[in-house]
C-alpha cells in the first residue's frame, strides 16, 4: 500500500468518524447504528497505520494482493449490514401495516359508535 493511499484511507476513516459523532450529537442517529460505522471506521485507520499486519493475514490466507483481500472483506462487511437492515426495514413494514389496520379499524368502530 503506497504512502498516499495510506494518508488517505487515515484520513477519510477520521472524517468518517468526525461525522458519526457529529451526527450523535446532533440526535439524527441512534447510537447503536452508528457503533458499526465507528467500528468499520476504526478498522480502516488500523489498516492504514499497520498495513503490515493485512499484508501478513492475506499471504496466510493465500490471496495474491492483500488489497484484494481488504476489498473482499469490505465487501463482505457491508452486505451482511445490508441484509440486516433489509431484516430491519421488513420488519418496521410489518409495523407500519399493522397499525395502519389498527388506525382503520378503530375509525371504523368510532364511525359506527357515533351513529347509534
Amino acid at each position: 500500500m503506497t504512502f498516499l493511499i495510506r494518508i488517505l484511507l487515515i484520513i477519510s476513516a477520521i472524517l468518517m468518524l468526525v461525522f458519526m459523532l457529529k451526527r450523535i450529537r446532533q440526535s439524527k442517529l441512534k447510537i447503536e447504528y452508528t457503533i458499526f460505522w465507528i467500528a468499520f471506521s476504526t478498522l480502516l485507520v488500523l489498516m492504514g497505520i499497520f498495513p503490515k499486519v493485512f499484508y501478513r493475514i492475506s499471504g496466510l490466507i493465500g490471496f495474491q494482493s492483500p488489497i484484494s483481500m481488504v476489498f473482499l472483506v469490505i465487501i463482505f462487511v457491508l452486505i451482511v449490514k445490508m441484509f440486516f437492515m433489509t431484516i430491519q426495514i421488513s420488519q418496521l413494514e410489518n409495523k407500519v401495516d399493522a397499525l395502519a389496520q389498527q388506525i382503520a379499524i378503530d375509525r371504523k368502530i368510532d364511525k359506527d359508535a357515533e351513529k347509534e
